[in-house]
């Protein structure tokens, strides 16, 4: 006898029978923003609904531990206190995975590769204008040897 027909025999189901397995949608990359956003009001309020119900309860579990003065009741209380600080920890997550979710990624294009055509001298007088051997003249008048101002030349 082959297994099929021992867990046939095992399961009182007729050995010929078959049986409709439900097939699972693999497609990937499926992204609904209104169930997401559902799903996001769900999962606040689920967190809010907690820390509301661990303040009541860590106010309740330091009472009992300040007026039993017991070791295990602080002990539980510190417990309680880690708890509260991580589900309000949890908010912050859920806010900024729903940020990364629903924002637009955006591309910066920059550029590595530069090349320059030119001389060192040229690179060099480019780069570092103070040490510049070919330093710009601002304001330049050509005076003639007689006193008198004789026109600009163009440049």
């Amino acid at each position: 006898m082959n297994v099929n027909k021992n867990l046939a025999k095992l399961f009182s189901v007729p050995e010929g029978q078959s049986f409709n397995t439900p097939v699972k949608n693999t497609e990937g990359g499926t992204f609904d923003i209104n169930n997401f956003q559902k799903d996001y009001e769900v999962v606040q309020n689920n967190l809010k609904d907690l820390i509301k119900n661990g303040n009541v309860a860590l106010e309740s579990a330091l009472k009992v531990a300040t007026e039993s003065d017991s070791p295990r009741a602080f002990e539980v209380v510190a417990i309680l206190l880690k708890t509260m600080a991580d589900l309000n920890g949890n908010v912050l997550d859920v806010h900024k995975k729903a940020k990364d979710t629903t924002q637009s990624k955006v591309e910066i294009k920059q550029t590595n590769n530069s090349l320059f055509v030119g001389s060192t001298k040229d690179l060099q007088n480019l780069l570092n204008k103070e040490r510049s051997t070919e330093k710009d003249i601002t304001e330049a008048e050509i005076v003639s040897e007689n006193g008198q101002e004789q026109p600009r030349l163009p440049e």
